[in-house]
């Protein structure tokens, strides 16, 4: 199922192939009502919530309830009092599916085998793929990421107000993991069973970060009004099909600029989840991101006297379109601050 979060009340919602939206909540309402449940809308409440992370957390009874609603609200189209239960895709718009404002949103930094090599070769110490692939399996190759502050996360066809520090604004197409449970100490072979479902994070970052000096200034660098964007929603486990197979793309006004595959993610989602929980506990609506392939303003910008050209990073008024199939496309339009 495509899960989205809709509306002026930021519901939840069941996105169908046309762009329709179905109102899961008041869908399993009136679905329970037909039937003569007394209490209907109390038992709505509870088995499918209105609030996507609490939803989350219902797991597959959530979704299995779910599913009805959606069989009976295609049928139905309207609520017996005359309310909608569908809305067309114009009438129906689409936030950031983060289940929540507590969610951590992490991400793994160099995790793919061609951004890797292409960063490397940028810095000046080129290192192929081959070279990576034995550091990997020696231990050498050490683990890194940082944290994205969910605050920063914003909705599809959103606008990211353009860095007043930076000359130099850069994209990554990822794929974020969302939990659907929490845990800590979590083994890897345990790590698939945390995992609920996909979404597509786009991680605008500032690349010339060095003019921010500091210990923080790789935070500020990373985080920003609208650096995060996200959706357009979050795509169950059991459709996603295998995740590491899936196509990345991300076009800045109409011209492709990364086009790559989750084949050469490093270090997989489960790695990763353990790795974060040691020592940490990881909830339910938590984020992880795996990391962007090959095809970023940084990849692909030669460096001269030391600094990277600024042709190819981002400029006001740019479109961003991160595209993952079976997910969706995430619109992001940079402007003036």
């Amino acid at each position: 199922m495509k899960l989205v979060v809709f509306g002026p009340h930021k519901r939840l919602g069941a996105w169908l192939e046309d762009g329709s939206v179905v109102d899961l909540n008041h869908a399993y309402a009136m679905l329970l009502q037909s039937k003569g449940e007394p209490r209907a809308c109390a038992k709505a409440d509870a088995e499918v919530p209105s609030c996507l992370l609490a939803f989350i957390e219902e797991g597959d009874a959530g979704l299995k309830a779910a599913a009805k609603a959606v069989v009976y609200a295609k049928k139905a189209k309207v609520a017996s009092n005359g309310e909608k239960l569908v809305y067309k895709a114009d009438e129906a718009r689409l936030h950031a599916p983060l289940p929540s404002a507590a969610s951590r949103v992490a991400m793994a930094g160099a995790n793919f085998y061609d951004h890797s090599a292409d960063v490397s070769k940028m810095m000046g110490r080129p290192t192929t793929v081959e070279e990576i692939k034995k550091q990997v399996k020696e231990g050498t190759y050490n683990a890194w990421g940082f944290w994205k502050q969910a605050r920063n996360v914003i909705a599809p066809d959103a606008c990211t107000p353009y860095p007043a520090r930076t000359q130099r604004l850069d994209y990554e197409v990822e794929v974020g993991a969302v939990l659907g449970k929490g845990g800590k100490d979590i083994k890897e072979e345990d790590g698939e069973g945390y995992i609920y479902g996909f979404t597509i994070v786009n991680d605008l970052s500032i690349r010339d970060g060095g003019r921010m000096g500091g210990p923080d200034g790789f935070f500020f660098a990373k985080n920003f009004d609208g650096c995060a964007p996200m959706g357009p929603c979050i795509v169950t486990k059991d459709e996603i099909g295998d995740v590491y197979k899936l196509k990345l793309k991300q076009t800045v006004n109409g011209k492709v600029r990364q086009n790559g595959s989750m084949e050469s993610m490093i270090r997989k989602y489960p790695w990763w989840i353990t790795w974060l929980s040691r020592d940490m506990c990881l909830y339910a609506g938590d984020i992880v991101c795996g990391g962007t392939c090959s095809g970023t303003a940084l990849d692909t910008s030669p460096v001269v006297e030391g600094k990277t050209k600024p042709d190819n990073f981002l400029k006001v008024g740019d479109v961003l379109e991160a595209e993952v199939p079976g997910i969706g496309k995430l619109r992001t339009t940079i402007v003036a601050k």
